[in-house]
């Protein structure tokens, strides 16, 4: 009989499963994923904001960009997305992908040449939408 249960942590959780189906998908991807990076943006030697950026496959994932709320419309997103994009064509990715709601930056992504792949509206409330973009590099 199978015991299943919810487990008090979700950090040692998360590390058994994340481990378990990354070894999974080794077995079922070529070998030569780009490797992980982060970036970050300095102003007078503090980090203002930053990205990071996994590797999926021939693809790379950018999983988070945050700029301080002081420093946001002063071209540091756009540094960090541009250093990005250089980084992880350099580290052999074919193309990066970013998931972003319809109150934080979709028209920043298509300003950036990011298409629209899909979209699921009221996500992740009603009155909201969870957008998906890609860029081929």
């Amino acid at each position: 009989m199978v015991e299943v249960r919810v487990e008090p942590t979700y950090g040692a959780a998360k590390k058994f499963i994340a481990a378990g189906l990354e070894d999974f998908n080794r077995r079922h991807m070529n070998a030569g994923t780009p490797k992980s990076f982060a970036v970050t943006a300095l102003d007078e030697g503090a980090a203002r904001g930053g990205v990071m950026v996994e590797g999926v496959g021939a693809w790379m994932y950018l999983t988070l960009l945050w700029v301080e709320e002081g420093f946001r419309r002063r071209g540091f997103g756009t540094s960090l997305l541009q250093k990005a994009e250089l980084e992880a064509k350099e580290r052999g990715a074919m193309g990066l992908l970013v998931d972003t709601f319809s109150f934080q930056a979709p028209d920043f992504y298509r300003k950036h040449g990011y298409s629209a792949y899909g979209q699921i509206a009221d996500f992740p409330q009603a009155g909201m939408v969870w957008h998906r973009f890609k860029k081929t590099l």
